[in-house]
């Protein structure tokens, strides 16, 4: 969803193989005012507010179950690589995504199943979003896409991992009207977000750094 506040950057390092790129806002509302791009707000929520919640792919070990409300959707295109360690990896983010989405559209920033997929610094960074977002009194809506992943295996603990987020057709609704904020489509609906993540010892994969860069060309034209 697109942002009314300009993200601050985040300055932690995501280790050999990650970029440091400026931090970027995830589902949060319209883009900020005076930028003539604004359409206003609509009382009836898009399209994605007609379908039943969303499915939950297969749980890592010991997951919480995520529960996406009916309005919103959240579709994860991390194809299969064949490669056993690469995939686990990749179904591991995709719990986390779907995690963070559920946690964003409750506001709650203790959700048991956004606390067990961030851990280390991704967690405060990625709680911040939501407490933003409680902040404006406002939930999410729509659709959150996430594609063109690149996966590298770092060691047997350690992996690094970018992809694209399409924001184009996801908004921010206010609580107490139920009214959708909306925007114009613009290269700043797409993010590139690179990623560390962390083998636990009990064999969990859980995302430990986050950084991304708003208003990526490479992924509006991925």
């Amino acid at each position: 969803m697109r942002s009314t506040t300009t993200r601050t950057r985040q300055a932690a390092a995501l280790g050999c193989a990650l970029l440091a790129v400026t931090a970027a806002a995830a589902c949060t509302s319209s883009k900020p005012a005076g930028d003539g791009t604004i359409s206003g707000a609509q009382s009836a929520p898009p399209s994605a507010a007609t379908a039943s919640a969303s499915p939950t792919p297969s749980l890592p070990a010991g997951a919480p179950e995520v529960v996406l409300p009916a309005d919103l959707k959240v579709t994860v295109a991390f194809p299969a690589t064949g490669e056993a360690d690469k995939d686990a990896v990749a179904q591991s983010l995709t719990y986390a995504l779907r995690a963070f989405n559920g946690a964003l559209a409750k506001g709650d920033l203790q959700d048991p199943a956004f606390k067990y997929a961030y851990d280390g610094m991704a967690r405060p960074y990625m709680a911040n979003m939501i407490d933003q977002l409680v902040k404006r009194n406002q939930t999410v809506t729509g659709e959150t896409r996430y594609y063109a992943p690149t996966i590298t295996i770092q060691d047997a603990t350690h992996a690094a991992f970018t992809y694209c987020e399409d924001q184009s057709k996801g908004y921010a609704k206010d609580k107490s009207s139920g009214k959708v904020l909306t925007s114009t489509p613009s290269v700043r609906d797409y993010t590139e977000w690179n990623l560390g993540l962390e083998k636990s010892a009990q064999g969990v994969w859980r995302v430990t750094q986050t950084l991304g860069e708003k208003g990526s060309t490479r992924c509006q034209n991925a």
